[in-house]
């Protein structure tokens, strides 16, 4: 499974690229498809934010993204980073009242807030205070009118972005204007990116969900189901690393992850990654590969005299195949979330006990049985309690996955 986000870049006046707007694509067509605004925000965040990530995306920069009105309401803009993202309120909002008391408070919070192909009416007149962005689609509003707008708005610090620019001559009359950010195909056309996307199953989603909508959270109960699925256990990791302070003390476990969020934004995020799963998704084999090492390398931890935690053993063999499963570079993976040095070691350069873990599993796999002696020797174990684990481990992955199929 992929996704797919086309970007389009946003520059300055100088013509350098500030910013991209993220525009959502269910195929390597690159066009609009018909669908809900409210789904496509909802997928466009989950592939951007949970999948990939902004500073792949985005190079780093600031990533404009439309908004629908449901979803203003519904608080998904405060789940993303405030220093990375512009709040796009699409060009069919209406500026009801509470549209305005949550755009008050994203402000208060620090959004950078801009009206997307914006028609002006008086009832917009006190949002201004609250918007940092002004987007005029070239196409559809008239210079006279944009002239105006910006004359009895310009006392409020707003920028002003011209958006569907298309000729150099525009771009020239635009910036004449007093207009400093622009897009269009002058520029460049919406460039198209595919991520191959981690999907978690159905039936854990489910089971994350009938959890969370208990009266008392049970974090041990969320912990067990996170760590049967390995796609929702890198997307729950990432999206806390998001959240911590660089020099916060790693997070090692999901329980701990869990805590930290807190209950509101753990129902948000669950909910976010249930409205953006497609019901046709099932586990692959990489999938369950990824569920069996977890758990031999939990297991064999316990049968060692080696000092690390079983939880750092299980996140160890659980993200072993990240690389494979979404096509990207081991190291670029690990960046993005923020995990113990241990398991770092033993995943990016393959030293530490926990990659001695790693290797035997992957022995076995391979039908190396020489060096199974020889990983035996190093865990202070035997070759025949290696092999036990590893089939309690298929085991207890089997059964999982034929739960989840079904």
């Amino acid at each position: 499974m992929y996704s797919f986000v086309a970007r389009q870049p946003i520059l300055n006046q100088r013509k350098q690229v500030v910013a991209y707007e993220l525009l959502f694509r269910d195929s390597a067509e690159n066009i609009f498809p018909n669908i809900d605004s409210d789904d496509a925000t909802r997928t466009l965040v989950s592939n951007s934010f949970l999948n990939v990530g902004f500073e792949n995306i985005a190079d780093n920069k600031t990533c404009y993204i439309n908004f629908s009105y449901q979803a203003v309401l519904q608080q998904l803009p405060r789940m993303l980073p405030k220093e990375k993202v512009v709040i796009e309120l699409l060009e069919d909002i209406q500026p009801t009242e509470e549209l305005l008391e949550e755009v008050k408070a994203l402000h208060k919070l620090g959004y950078t807030l801009a009206l997307d192909d914006f028609e002006y009416t008086s009832d917009w007149q006190r949002f201004f205070r609250y918007i940092d962005i002004i987007k005029f689609d070239l196409r559809a509003t008239s210079f006279a009118d944009i002239r105006s707008v910006i004359g009895f708005s310009r006392h409020h610090n707003i920028q002003y972005l011209a958006e569907k620019v298309e000729t150099h001559e525009e771009f020239e009359q635009a910036s004449r204007l007093g207009i400093n950010l622009f897009q269009g195909y002058f520029f460049s056309r919406p460039e198209l990116l595919k991520h191959r996307a981690l999907s978690p199953s159905q039936l854990v989603v489910l089971e994350l969900l009938s959890e969370i909508n208990k009266p008392n959270i049970n974090f041990n109960q969320i912990e067990d189901i996170f760590a049967h699925d390995v796609s929702l256990s890198y997307k729950l990791l990432m999206f806390v690393n998001k959240q911590i302070k660089s020099d916060a003390k790693p997070i090692a476990s999901f329980k701990q992850a869990s805590i930290y969020l807190g209950e509101e934004r753990l129902r948000k995020f669950i909910s976010l990654v249930a409205t953006s799963l497609s019901s046709k998704d099932k586990p692959s084999e990489l999938y369950v590969m990824s569920v069996i090492r977890a758990r031999f390398c939990e297991r064999i931890i316990g049968e060692s005299s080696l000092s690390c935690s079983p939880d750092e053993a299980f996140i160890t063999g659980l993200f072993s195949l990240l690389d494979s499963l979404l096509d990207q570079p081991m190291n670029l993976l690990i960046e993005q979330i923020q995990l113990d040095d241990r398991v770092k070691d033993a995943l990016l350069q393959r030293k530490g006990p926990l990659a001695l873990c790693l290797g035997s599993i992957e022995h076995f796999e391979m039908g190396l049985w020489q060096k199974i002696d020889d990983d035996a020797v190093q865990l202070h174990t035997t070759p025949e309690k290696i092999a036990q684990v590893y089939l309690e481990s298929l085991a207890w992955a089997k059964a999982f996955s034929l739960t989840t199929t079904k």
